[in-house]
């Protein structure tokens, strides 16, 4: 978008999607289809080809950097390979050692909560309505996996938990999952539960959400809806 001197209303309209979802993409936020890179792309070349001017990555690049952006969370070493294969010299090297030290940290506070989620633990101050025991067990898998460096085992637990519980379980155990440290957890959660078939059963959760104060987590589920609570 920056190789182009072109709206972002004008990308938006020209590829048919929203427009903040184009501003999105400007900061972290990648195209969550392949479909959608693919039109807003056509229309950069378009343009491009009509100014004579060139863009900077191909198409097939620019999918391949989108497949390790989505998959970074979950899997960082698959992320790794295929941006070794992408990014050549310095900077490549320079992201892979910085994605190693983080992983190591991710892996070695993981195995410390682990630990502690393993044995019964007095509530906190300000810990309110935390997970049941059974819940409690799941969470401690989760990060027994993070700590393994399983992350696919780790947010597939998550995305069980976000399609199968009930709205009153919600809140204690998004609430839980942050008392640990986990929030790709509580992401993989809201995502499940956001795209549940049940769109009551997710706007209870949201509403189940909002009556404990964590408003932050139920505008993530509505936001998906096209709706927005009122904090």
């Amino acid at each position: 978008m920056e190789a182009v001197d072109l709206p972002h209303k004008v990308i938006a309209s020209r590829a048919a999607v929203g427009l903040s979802t184009i501003s999105c993409y400007k900061g972290e936020r990648v195209p969550g289809e392949p479909e959608t890179l693919e039109r807003i792309y056509k229309v950069l070349k378009e343009e491009a080809q009509a100014v004579n001017r060139r863009l900077p990555h191909s198409l097939p690049h620019l999918l391949a950097l989108r497949t390790a952006a989505t998959v970074e969370k979950t899997d960082p070493e698959a992320a790794a390979v295929v941006l070794a294969s992408l990014l050549r010299g310095p900077a490549s090297e320079a992201w892979l050692r910085s994605r190693k030290r983080r992983m190591l940290h991710a892996r070695r506070k993981a195995a410390r909560l682990s630990a502690r989620f393993e044995v019964p633990v007095p509530r906190q101050t300000g810990d309110r309505h935390l997970a049941t025991d059974t819940h409690a067990a799941d969470i401690a898998d989760y990060l027994s996996h993070v700590a393994a460096g399983r992350f696919r085992h780790a947010q597939f637990i998550a995305w069980m938990m976000g399609n199968n519980l009930s709205p009153d379980e919600f809140p204690p155990t998004v609430a839980s999952f942050r008392v640990a440290g986990a929030e790709d957890g509580i992401e993989a959660m809201l995502n499940a539960a956001a795209q549940r078939d049940d769109v009551r059963g997710t706007v209870n959760i949201a509403l189940a959400l909002l009556g404990t104060g964590q408003v932050k987590d139920a505008r993530t589920i509505l936001a998906s809806l096209g709706t927005s609570p009122t904090s």
